[in-house]
């Protein structure tokens, strides 16, 4: 089969409006007791814009917090870690969509 310019012109538009799939916010591994982290507070709400290094969650262990950072830019569109609920080192926190970063004002 022989595809025409009008057939790869239309296959080109129909690959460039696919949407990428959506990034997760990692916890890192730490040095703390894994057992005893827990999320103190999302730093952003769903729907926010966040932009690389931008902290978006709060984690709580003995005496220490620290801060998750964004991975990349757009959308913060699902939490998967509540407030208090208890997280180890590699599980998803959460998702960025990073389709959406130009359309936010």
């Amino acid at each position: 089969m022989e595809l025409r310019i009008p057939d790869l012109v239309r296959i080109a538009n129909l690959t460039r409006r696919a949407d990428p799939m959506p990034t997760p916010i990692r916890m890192p591994d730490v040095a703390a007791d894994a057992a005893s982290l827990r999320v103190s507070c999302w730093l952003v709400d769903m729907g926010d814009r966040v932009e690389p290094g931008d902290r978006v969650v709060e984690l709580l262990t003995a005496g220490m917090t620290f801060d998750v950072s964004a991975p990349v830019a757009g959308r913060l569109t699902r939490i998967n870690k509540p407030l208090d609920a208890a997280v180890g080192p590699g599980e998803v926190l959460g998702w960025i969509d990073t389709s959406t970063r130009g359309e936010l004002a």
